[in-house]
């Protein structure tokens, strides 16, 4: 017989929901921090030695391209490497798709430094990139929503 508030009993199908607010909120959390459900699941043994040789490898490779890429922007060369850390390590924490590949490119620093040259001296030049690259993002995340 049918139970108040339209549930027709406690098993599952029922309409009433029994699930706890902490476990409703774990799951959203899964869905915006999606490093908590694989990172259990990562085979320590098997695949860490060949992700931190990849890992390394590529850092060596990026630290000279971040750098080229820096002065591509005609920004402090600093900012290069800054550029090249900071991404892959907070899509590793907040990203969905195994094969995205996160970085700087040639053809946007170029780009980037052709828009920033009216800018003054070097330091001008590098605040304005921070807050031309901030905007792009801000842009970019409203188009993801």
């Amino acid at each position: 017989f049918p139970l108040a508030g339209g549930a027709t009993d406690f098993h599952k199908g029922s309409s009433i929901n029994l699930e706890s607010p902490w476990a409703a909120r774990a799951r959203e959390a899964l869905k915006f921090i999606p490093i908590i459900e694989w990172l259990p699941a990562y085979q320590w043994n098997e695949c860490f030695l060949k992700d931190l040789s990849g890992g390394i490898t590529l850092g060596c490779i990026l630290v000279a391209q971040s750098l080229a890429h820096a002065d591509l922007c005609k920004v402090s060369l600093i900012h290069g490497p800054y550029s090249c850390m900071a991404p892959p390590l907070l899509y590793s924490i907040f990203g969905t798709c195994v094969h995205s590949s996160i970085g700087t490119g040639g053809l946007v620093a170029l780009l980037t430094g052709e828009q920033l040259a009216g800018y003054g001296d070097l330091e001008e030049r590098t605040r304005a990139g921070g807050i031309f690259t901030l905007l792009v993002g801000l842009v970019i995340t409203l188009m993801g929503i």
